[in-house]
C-alpha cells in the first residue's frame, strides 16, 4: 500500500481540520465597508490638508498668520486658544491652518513661564516691583494677578508673536527659494534628456543610413 492511500477504518484529520481554520484573505463585510470609510476620509482629510497649506500661503502671509496664532496663545484664554486663533485668522484674512499652529505655543511645557513673564512684566510696569509668587501671594491676591496677567499680554505676547513671526517669514522665504531652485533645475534638464533622446546615436540613424550606402558599392565591385 501507498503512503498516499489512507486505511479503510483511518480517520482523515486533514479533512476535519479545514473546517476549523477560519477563512484567510476572505475579507468581511464589515471589513470591506470600514476600509472604503476610512480611505474617503483620508481622501478628504488630505485635500483639506492641501487646501489649507494653500490658503493665502506666500512668506507674509505665513508670518502674519502665526504671529497672530501665537499672540493668540499667550492670552489668557486657556482651553480656547486654537479656536481664538482661528476666528483672529478669519477675521484679519490670514491663513488659519498657519494662525492655529502658531497658538500651539500655548502647551503644557510654555504655557506656565509664558503666565509667570506676563504677570511678572505687567506688575513690574504698574508697580515698579516684582511680584513675589507663592501659595499664600497667589490667594490673596489672585484678582490682582488676573490683571497683571491679562495686561501683561500685550508686551510679552507681542515679543513672542513677532519672534515667531519672523522666524516663519524666514523659513518660508527659504522654503520657496528651493522649490523655484528645484523647479528651475527640472526646467533646465528637460532640453537636455528630449535632446539626448532624440540624437542620431539614441535613435540608430547612423547604422540605418550605413546599409544603404554598402550596396551600390558591392553592386559596382560586382
Amino acid at each position: 500500500m501507498s503512503s498516499t492511500e489512507a486505511e479503510p477504518g483511518a480517520v482523515n484529520l486533514a479533512r476535519l481540520a479545514v473546517p476549523m481554520l477560519p477563512r484567510i484573505g476572505v475579507p468581511l463585510p464589515g471589513v470591506l465597508v470600514c476600509t472604503t470609510l476610512f480611505r474617503r476620509l483620508w481622501e478628504k482629510l488630505k485635500t483639506i490638508w492641501k487646501l489649507a497649506k494653500s490658503e493665502r500661503a506666500s512668506p507674509r502671509e505665513i508670518g502674519w498668520a502665526v504671529a497672530i496664532g501665537a499672540f493668540a496663545g499667550c492670552t489668557p484664554a486657556v482651553g480656547v486658544h486654537g479656536p481664538l486663533a482661528i476666528g483672529l485668522a478669519t477675521l484679519f484674512k490670514k491663513n488659519r491652518l498657519f494662525a492655529w499652529l502658531g497658538s500651539r505655543v500655548s502647551n503644557i511645557f510654555f504655557l506656565p513661564f509664558i503666565t509667570i513673564a506676563e504677570v511678572q512684566v505687567s506688575h513690574r510696569i504698574r508697580t515698579g516691583e516684582w511680584v513675589t509668587l507663592d501659595r499664600e501671594q497667589v490667594m490673596e491676591q489672585a484678582g490682582s494677578l488676573f490683571l497683571d496677567w491679562c495686561l501683561g499680554t500685550i508686551p510679552v505676547g507681542a515679543a513672542i508673536s513677532t519672534v515667531l513671526g519672523v522666524a516663519s517669514w524666514a523659513l518660508a522665504v527659504r522654503r520657496d527659494r528651493r522649490r523655484t531652485a528645484k523647479e528651475a533645475e527640472s526646467t533646465a534638464a528637460e532640453p537636455a534628456a528630449i535632446a539626448a533622446l532624440s540624437s542620431p546615436a539614441a535613435l540608430g540613424t547612423e547604422d540605418d543610413g550605413a546599409a544603404p550606402e554598402s550596396a551600390p558599392t558591392s553592386a559596382r565591385s560586382a
